[in-house]
């Protein structure tokens, strides 16, 4: 530990794609695809992007590969590449790496260090080795775990907590001997789609891999046929559950199934962007009646609401949907989702999630306990 990097400030990070919050991690390895299951992923949608790249054009690669990814609708997906006898991940927006469970397993056989950050310039650090966490940094203070050979208290010598980024990247590069860089950014990457493992306090709340271990397990191991099953249970569920399983649309789709009608496909592009959790959007259940117009309101007598409703009965239409079925309603428009992500033809594995995720959304619109969505789900990846 005689030559120690010196701390040096990372304000180019401002500069760069990952500005706003990232997690990146350094996995003492020489495969890149070892490291990509250790992080929970699914190798056989992972995607090579080939030639040496700056990470901003292999992001780019991502957003157009994996859509729903950018808009917290998909798997997260993180780059994996080769450094020196290492690996480097980078997630942007993503956090799996600091986890316990991620750098324990990566550091299996050898080493491990990540730093995340995000939008509010929250830091964390870790260093583990053989699958232990050896030291854990958060804002700037450092936790060392057992008594350890010294090396953890050398190399925190002299490092400055003002510089939060600059504390972690130095602490990181005197544990591994990898110094993070601008020139960092540029490599041959392969993305990959991750399936989170447990938390450690997870309590079924949610139907996510995150909060369900054995739906994470099966999203990480199950065949094309299953993940499709899955994924359409999850859709009949959502559709049933919203009320609008009866509408002809919805009976073509699941009879045609995994063929996806036309309409269905405007119905989804005129709902995708809607988030399920908009704090400012009353539940249905909870709306207070709406007074109809007085005379003294409307001197037409009626005429007003009846050109609002003829106003939203075109919108609708235009928009795709048909009558019966809103983009406003609670949970009309997650079934939706649902059950367009259960047609969905590549990628089975992310289509699965996302038709478990929406229908997960749907039914906490209507305020159902997930007990039935996670019953139908499991048991379709059950079913031989």
């Amino acid at each position: 530990m005689d030559r120690l990097p010196a701390q040096h400030g990372f304000d180019w990070i401002d500069d760069m794609c990952l500005s706003e919050g990232a997690c990146v991690t350094f996995t003492e390895h020489d495969d890149v695809r070892h490291v990509a299951a250790a992080f929970g992923g699914r190798m056989d949608h992972a995607v090579l992007i080939e030639g040496v790249r700056p990470l901003d054009e292999a992001l780019g690669v991502v957003e157009e590969r994996f859509p729903g990814t950018w808009v917290g609708k998909g798997l997260p997906v993180a780059l994996f590449a080769r450094l020196s006898g290492w690996v480097i991940t980078f997630e942007d927006n993503g956090g799996e790496g600091i986890r316990k469970e991620i750098l324990e397993r990566a550091s299996g056989t050898s080493r491990a260090a990540s730093v995340f950050w995000n939008v509010n310039r929250v830091t964390r650090g870790a260093f583990a080795e053989h699958g232990r966490i050896l030291a854990e940094v958060s804002d700037g203070i450092p936790v060392v775990h057992g008594a350890g050979d010294g090396r953890i208290d050398a190399a925190l010598e002299g490092l400055d907590g003002e510089d939060p980024l600059g504390f972690l990247f130095t602490l990181s590069a005197r544990l591994t001997g990898q110094v993070f860089t601008p020139e960092s950014l540029n490599g041959e990457f392969l993305a990959v789609p991750l399936v989170p493992w447990p938390q450690p306090d997870a309590d079924g709340r949610l139907l996510r891999p995150e909060f369900d271990g054995a739906l994470g397990d099966a999203l990480r191991s199950a065949g094309e046929g299953s993940l499709r099953r899955a994924a359409l249970a999850a859709a009949r569920y959502a559709v049933s559950v919203a009320g609008i399983s009866s509408h002809p649309v919805i009976i073509d789709t699941l009879a045609a199934w995994p063929e996806r009608p036309a309409l269905l496909e405007r119905m989804a592009r005129s709902v995708g962007s809607r988030r399920a959790d908009d704090p400012n959007r009353i539940p249905q259940q909870a709306r207070p009646a709406r007074a109809e117009p007085t005379p003294a309101d409307d001197p037409a007598g009626g005429s007003l609401r009846i050109a609002l409703e003829a106003m939203r009965s075109l919108h609708r239409r235009q928009m795709g949907y048909p009558e019966g079925v809103s983009s406003s309603e609670p949970g009309h428009a997650m079934a939706v989702q649902a059950l367009v992500q259960a047609t969905e033809t590549s990628a089975p594995a992310i289509a699965a999630y996302r038709a478990i995720a929406y229908a997960d959304e749907a039914r906490r619109e209507l305020r159902h306990d997930v007990t039935e969505l996670r019953e139908a789900v499991m048991r379709a990846f059950a079913a031989s």
